[in-house]
């Protein structure tokens, strides 16, 4: 659910920081972010952030046991990090619930 404030907000009344966010995705969009998030520290990535996440999935697709060096040398990467890529995804996979089991950590 969405809290509504009452009060308005002002383009004068904002830091020039949150004008640019503000003109960006809007004024009543700025406002429904401030009823959401007030107060709170929001992290926004860096756009290669999601590439790195594109590759590394790639690397964890054509990883075949093998191929370390091969990948490392494809993705300018050292063969240490293609392992700790291919391990960190291994360790979340195992982590993962399996499909229809409930967590008992989940709400």
């Amino acid at each position: 659910m969405i809290k509504m404030s009452e009060w308005e907000i002002r383009r004068e009344d904002l830091t020039e920081a949150q004008r640019d966010v503000a003109d960006l995705i809007g004024i009543e969009n700025y406002r429904k972010l401030v009823d959401i998030y007030a107060g709170e520290l929001i992290y926004i990535p860096k756009a290669d952030s999601f590439d790195r996440l594109v590759r590394n999935q790639k690397i964890v697709d054509e990883f075949d046991g093998g191929n370390t060096g091969e990948l490392a040398r494809k993705y300018h990467l050292t063969p240490v990090t293609i392992r700790r890529i291919v391990d960190e995804k291994r360790k979340s996979l195992m982590l993962a619930p399996l499909e229809g089991q409930i967590s008992m950590f989940d709400p």
